[in-house]
């Protein structure tokens, strides 16, 4: 569902290309939060890999040993899980949107006792290798929140599936928060006479 100050602009925008008689694109962010989905679509991710730690709901975890700021989450809400060498599989997140850019946010653990707060994480868009993420912990005790992870903004505006894996050989740690996507709203004089 838009925001009212979204839909004013998109109004406004069909209003102006009703008299112009020329195309206007609009680019639209769309958040996929990891628990509630695809803001637009509802659209959830799916969350794959099983060994030792499972996939938890970080907010509402109490044998999470990592305990961060709900507040400081979007939403209030990312999803916790720890890989490790000797686990039948790699720890998975996979979220489909249509778009011509994607944008991964995580929640990053410094020093915590008792944690593996490495983070290796490799990307894939369409089953394609994009990109990899890596953090080295700190001997801080912050956490860091809203922290973007990956990137890639050259996608042609069409559907598409963001793949995210733990990566590397040593136990990771992933708090996965959001995803926000960018696509190309394209109105043409045609279509704005039609809307108006």
């Amino acid at each position: 569902m838009l925001s009212t100050p979204q839909t004013l602009f998109i109004f406004w925008v069909i209003i102006l290309s009703a008299f112009s008689g020329s195309t206007v694109g609009i680019l639209v962010n769309v958040t996929i939060d990891d628990e509630n989905g695809d803001s637009v679509t509802g659209a959830k991710p799916t969350y794959s890999g099983v060994g030792l730690d499972g996939w938890a709901q970080g907010a509402g975890c109490h044998g999470c040993m990592a305990k961060l700021d709900p507040s400081q989450a979007f939403d209030g809400t990312w999803h916790d899980s720890t890989w490790h060498p000797g686990d039948a599989d790699e720890k998975t997140i996979e979220m489909s949107f249509s778009g011509t850019a994607v944008y991964a946010f995580f929640l990053l653990a410094n020093n915590v006792s008792y944690v593996t707060t490495l983070t290796s994480l490799s990307f894939s868009v369409d089953g394609n290798e994009a990109g990899t993420f890596v953090h080295q912990p700190t001997s801080s005790l912050d956490f860091q929140y809203n922290v973007p992870g990956f990137s890639k903004t050259d996608l042609a505006n069409a559907p598409h599936t963001l793949t995210i894996q733990t990566a590397g050989n040593d136990a990771t740690l992933i708090l996965f928060d959001y995803v926000v996507y960018t696509y190309a709203l394209s109105l043409s004089h045609q279509s704005a006479r039609i809307l108006t």
